[in-house]
């Protein structure tokens, strides 16, 4: 029992990290329009031809709050939305050159915030981290 103990009081620190990460970067990217899960959506719709039903199991959002995101970006110009020529029930997401540079902004600005809350782990101990974080993450699906 010790042990679970020990753990959730890890899992709770790593909690804590993470909020104060995304409030972080949220307030740096809202001067660009942006939050963290937009910028997440723009990376995904970087790799190509992306549907709404796609981002939704990426993120794991609810379909109405993808719509929203979805609307919002469009509206920003940042992203595009086209008719599926196979399926008309399908609709692909495209960024656009507006959505590709407030996408490097927000990654420059993710980056730099990121750097400067890890700077104290040593090379080794990123590299622990990365590895512990991919298993534990490979072992959910």
């Amino acid at each position: 029992m010790e042990k679970i103990i020990d753990i959730s009081v890890t899992v709770e620190s790593l909690s804590r990290i993470y909020h104060r990460l995304r409030k972080e970067v949220n307030g740096q990217l809202v001067n660009e329009g942006l939050s963290l899960s937009k910028m997440k959506i723009l990376q995904l719709i970087t790799h190509g031809k992306t549907s709404a039903t796609d981002i939704k199991n990426y993120m794991g959002f609810s379909s109405r709050t993808v719509v929203t995101v979805l609307d919002a970006l469009e509206k920003d110009e940042m992203l595009q939305r086209q008719q599926s020529p196979t399926d008309r029930r399908v609709k692909h997401v495209y960024i656009t050159e507006k959505g590709r540079d407030k996408l490097e902004i927000a990654q420059r600005t993710h980056r730099a915030i990121l750097e400067r809350i890890l700077a104290p782990l040593s090379e080794s101990q990123l590299e622990k981290f990365g590895e512990i974080c991919g298993t534990l993450e490979a072992n959910q699906r």
